[in-house]
Order: C-alpha cells, then structure tokens, then sequence
C-alpha cells in the first residue's frame, strides 16, 4: 500500500551530494510485528536443530536479559551499542546454547528471513541520480558486513555501504555515529540528506549535525495481546505476522475466515503425526472430506521434516461407507434416512442408497403412504419399517452392491494392503471407523482412528481408547474443551471440509474404481464451493508463512487450548457481523450430501418475547448456541455466551418472579 509520504518522493532525494538511509523499518521491515518476535523464531529453530535445550520461549528471555547485561557493562565503558557476538559470548557463558557463533548466526539467518524491503523508497534510492553517494546508517548490535548482505538480499545491491553502531560502539541515539558519518563522507552537512523513521535519533540528532533530513515515520503496530502472550509460540508467531503492518492493500475489508481456524488445523495434524509415530503406523488415511486440508498442511510438514509417512486422501463418506455397512441394523439405516429426509417429501427417502425418488413414489403408494408427504420424525420412521419389510430383497441387494464398491475402492488405494493404518476424521462418533473395520474385515490392533474429538457415546468395544485418540477431547475427557466444541460444533464440521461434494458412491471404472461425488443443490453448491477454495487458499497462506519464518523447525505439538485460541470466539460469542458472514455459506447435511442448509435459523423476534423461556431451549438444541442467540436477540443486547443468557435470564427470573416462565433444565 503506498505511503502518504511516496508522492515525489525521488524528487525530494534530488541535489544532495550524498544521501544516508536508516536501515530497519525505512529502508527494510520485518514480516513480524516486533523485534521480539524474530527471538521466538530463534529460539524455535535453535531448539529444533538441537542448539538449546530451552524453549522458544524461555530463549526469547535468556536472549534479551543477555542483550541488557551486555549493555550495562558497555555503556560503564562508555560505548553506545553492543555487538552481537558479545550477547551470545554471554549466553555461551551461561550455558544457554554451547557454541556462540552458531547462534548468532542462527539470529542473522532468522533476520534475513523476515525483512523485506519497502519498495517506494527501494525504487527512488535505486534511481537516485549517477553519483549521488548513499550510506546506510544504523543503529544495531549486527556488524556492517552482515547489515550489507542483508541490504542485498533484499534488493538494494551488492555493493552498499554501511555504517553502524556494532563497528563504532557511536549511535544516532546519541548523535556521535552522525559525527562519524561527517567524517567519513566529508564536505558540507547541508549537502547530505538523512532519511529516517524516529523523529528523536533520526530527525532531531541529523539537524543538529547540519543534515537535511527527510522523516518517514513507520506505523508501529499494536502490542502483543497478554492472551496471546500466553499461548504457543506457533500462535503467537502467526498473531505476529497479522500485526505486522502491511505494505499490501487487504484482499477483502475483513480478515480471511481462514484466521479462525488456520492454526487448530495445523495443531491437529501436527497431533495427527505425533499419534502416528506413537503407535507406529506409517500409513495415514485422511478422510473425505474433513481431512482435506488436515492432509494438504500434513504433506507440507511432512515434506519439510522428511518423515516416511505415506499420506493418502481417501474418500469415504458416511453415505459411501457406513449407509451400506447397516444392512443388518434396519433400525439404525431406518433412523439415519429419516433423519436425512426430515423435511422433504417420503419419496426421496432412499436417495442415499442410490434409489431415486421416481422409484421410490410408487413403492410408497403400494403401501397406502403418499409419497408427496413431508416428512417428519415419525413418518420418516414408519415409511422406512413398512419398506424394509415390503422390499428388504430390494434394498439388501442394493446395499450388497454398495459394499462390493466399497470394498473395491478401498483396495484400489491399498486400505485393505496388510499392516497397520491410520483413519483421520473429524469425529465425534466414530462411526466411519466402526464401519471401515467391518467392511474391509480388519481386527481392532490393525486400524486406529485419530479425530478432532470423540463424544463419551462414541466408547464401545470396536472404537476405545486402545485403538482411537482425539486432539480437542477424547470420550469426553476433557470436559470443558469438549463443551465449547458442542457450542459450535457445526462450525467444525463447516469448515472442516473441502469443495468438492460428499462421495455418493463408487462406480466402476476402467482399471479400477472412482469415487462419485453428490451433486450438490444450486446456486448454493457455487457459493460453497467458492468459499472452501478461499479457505483453502487462505489457510495454507499462513501455513506457508509461518513455515518461512521457521524454515521447517515445526513444533512436535501445540496445545489444544492454544490452537483453538482464535475460534473459541466465534464458537461462543460472536458478533452479528460474524453470525451474518458464515451464515451466507451454505453447509452440507443430511447423509446423502446434497441438501445444503444454513448455519443459524434464528428465532422470530415475536418467539423470543413471548415465550423467552422456550426461546432460550430451542438455542440450546442449536448446532451452534451463540450464533443462534446473536441472530435472535434483538440490539443492543450484548455478545455473550449461552451459559451467560442462562444465568442472567434465571436472574431476572428471580426479581421478577411469575411475570418469567422457568427454563428448562
């Protein structure tokens, strides 16, 4: 984005014999919002390569209260800077890291990785008049030879000469090294231009040293936040490099929907791996479509940490997979398809299986029930008992066929090959890893189910803790991580997802099988489909810059907590903007994976005045209780969590007395 200050900017730079030019933050800026943060990334790569034993974290501190000892002792001395071999002669000394040298290198490597040039005044001092001297001037502990290799990857020449601090122990700050740069350049101060951000050692210092000078202040962005402060260091690296300030005009007037999650998905791979290693397995299977990014972000990491892991997108749904595996449990294929068709009319019943309504109309009708009916709860149920005991020969084969596919498909892609396996999902149940077991006949040991969480009804013999394992909560455990997911739990599963539709089935092609995905309702199925390849392009954007600031140095974990740190949010106190955007993006539901729904179907104003009390269950019935309450609620009530409706509306409840029904539960 350009500066207010760029308009005739190689104009201003014209007639000075010669031209002096702060480094950091006028002529380069770093990609993190602080200088600060480039020690966390120190520290993370000096702990990955084996130079520490500390954390990133407590390097950061050990780094900067060497950098102040440092400092005491060369100011008693009478010297205005310290240079960076003396700050890690120190921590050499204290144990910190045992080879010095490696880690102040390691700090140049870092430096060099996150500043970029500012490109206005890159162009004007590139095109700056033929003999027109430039001297870079800054105030830093890095020597002159690495500040010129860093001018030079960063596009300003091989050749540039620099004065700084670390060689002359003189500082702007004090105004000697200004002396110095008289010196060394020679003829009159007036003829030289110094161009600078700090108004105090850049601007103030030069005047009074007779230079001209040409103040391009720099924006300081916000401090860290202390709730980000005690989160991982991942999450506070990417926080980092969000409050950078931009030289970019944003792609769109709000932050990508991708900051919500880009992190909890990168924690939950990075756990994905972790669980694998434990138990040994080399064969990961991320389910479609919830392990669709988990699996693009694993095969970055894993291509970075060159660990032998064979990564593979396979594409089962519950449609695919466990509709065809309930052929001896009619009572719970009857109870999954009259869920699915909740809603839509009795003919349509069958569609998951793959038997169209125009088949379905008349197989109804032969049985007395109107296939126009809408369906509910009960009907739903009914139609499909007096269907399984009419056409149980019908429906068996078709199921039989189905598991065939299946079957077949998952050869093709070496499911069924021998050995331990490993199946990524979102979770909550398991039941697609029940499923797969059965239908590829596999014994408990031989497949483990890895999952963003897993509800305490999820626990059966066939799906344990023996052979399963969830990042946020596992079985229930913990309780609280488990109870902000089920605020919001179909915020997960929407963004959890992938572009292409839910796999409908296998169809035999030539040399094999091929998934058939479900055609999805339009226009919605567009706009969804726009919104999961932004997601995708979004999240593993940040992905990738985080992975260029560590340069591979991928923590082995990151807490559950941490990396549900900028979701929690959403899940439990939107706002009515945020409420509003993710309610323009349709959602998949239902088995078969073509009705498309929305997040919120907010309550009728007139609902929640007359019957608050009910109003307040049906938001705790809802797949996401926050979102329901802001899109309800009228203004200005404010953002806050369900528990915190309940407790105020039991409160007023309480003052009030019978003028307020009691809330269930």
């Amino acid at each position: 984005m350009p500066r207010a200050d760029d308009a005739g900017l190689g104009a201003r730079l014209a007639g000075f014999r010669a031209i002096s030019c702060d480094i950091f933050d006028t002529a380069i800026h770093r990609t993190l919002a602080r200088p600060e943060d480039v020690l966390l990334v120190v520290g993370a790569r000096a702990q990955a390569r084996g130079l520490t034993g500390c954390s990133a974290e407590a390097f950061r501190e050990f780094r900067l209260a060497a950098e102040a000892a440092v400092r005491r002792e060369v100011e008693a001395a009478g010297h205005d800077e310290v240079r960076i071999a003396e700050v890690y002669a120190r921590l050499a000394a204290c144990g910190v890291l045992p080879d010095a040298q490696a880690g102040a290198a390691l700090e140049f490597a870092v430096e060099q990785s996150v500043c970029r040039p500012i490109p206005s005044l890159q162009a004007a001092l590139l095109a700056r008049a033929p003999g027109q001297r430039l001297v870079f001037l800054s105030d830093t502990m890095l020597p002159s030879e690495w500040l010129a290799r860093l001018l030079a990857g960063c596009g300003y020449g091989d050749d540039c000469e620099v004065i700084c601090s670390a060689d002359t122990r003189e500082s702007k700050h004090s105004g000697r090294l200004f002396a110095r740069l008289l010196d060394h350049l020679g003829g009159p101060p007036a003829d030289i231009l110094h161009i600078g951000d700090n108004a105090q050692a850049d601007i103030a210092n030069a005047r009074s040293h007779g230079l001209a000078t040409l103040h391009r202040p720099w924006h300081r962005p916000p401090p860290e936040a202390e709730t980000v402060a005690r989160t991982h260091v991942a999450v506070r690296l990417a926080h980092s490099l969000r409050r950078a300030p931009t030289l970019a005009p944003p792609a769109e007037p709000a932050p990508p929907l991708a900051r919500h999650v880009s992190l909890l998905m990168l924690g939950f791979t990075l756990f994905v791996l972790a669980e694998a290693r434990r138990q040994g397995i080399d064969r990961i299977f991320f389910t479609a479509r919830d392990g669709y990014l988990p699996l693009a972000i694993a095969q970055r990491v894993t291509a970075r940490t060159g660990e032998a892991v064979t990564l593979r997108y396979l594409e089962v749904s519950r449609q695919s997979i466990v509709v065809p595996g309930l052929g001896d449990d009619p009572a719970q294929l009857a109870e999954l398809l009259g869920n699915t068709g909740l809603g839509r009319p009795l003919a349509t019943i069958l569609e998951p299986l793959g038997i169209e309504a125009s088949r379905t109309a008349p197989l109804l009708a032969a049985l007395g029930i109107d296939p126009g009916r809408i369906a509910d709860e009960a009907a739903g149920r009914e139609a499909m008992r007096r269907l399984t005991a009419a056409e149980g020969t019908l429906l068996q084969a078709t199921l039989r066929q189905r598991q065939e596919d299946a079957r077949g498909y998952l050869e093709q892609v070496g499911f069924l090959a021998p050995g331990r396996r490993m199946v990524v999902d979102v979770g909550w149940r398991g039941s697609v890893q029940r499923q797969l077991a059965r239908l590829a006949g596999l014994a408990e040991p031989d497949l483990f189910g890895c999952y963003l969480g897993l509800l305490p009804e999820a626990m059966r013999p066939d799906v344990s803790p023996r052979n399963a394992s969830g990042y946020l909560f596992a079985f229930g455990h913990p309780r609280p991580l488990m109870d902000i997911v089920l605020d919001g739990y179909i915020l997960f599963e929407l963004f959890f997802s992938a572009p292409h539709g839910s796999v409908a089935r296998y169809a035999a092609a030539e040399g094999g099988f091929v998934a058939v995905h479900a055609q999805e309702q339009e226009p919605a199925a567009e706009a969804r489909a726009r919104f999961f390849a932004a997601l995708e392009r979004d999240c593993l954007a940040e992905i990738d810059a985080l992975d260029a600031v560590l340069d591979g140095a991928w923590p082995e974990a990151i807490d559950p907590a941490s990396a549900l740190f900028d979701f929690a949010g959403l899940l439990r106190r939107p706002s009515r903007a945020e409420v509003a955007r993710l309610n323009a993006i349709p959602f998949v539901h239902g088995a078969d994976g073509r009705h498309l729904g929305v997040a919120v179907n907010p309550a009728p104003l007139h609902e929640v005045l007359l019957r608050p009390a009910a109003t307040i269950q049906r938001f705790g019935r809802a797949a996401w209780r926050s979102g329901a309450m802001r899109a309800s609620l009228p203004w200005p009530i404010p953002d806050m969590t369900y528990a915190e409706l309940c407790h105020r509306y039991d409160r007023l409840r309480r003052l009030l007395g019978p003028l307020l029904p009691a809330r269930a539960g």
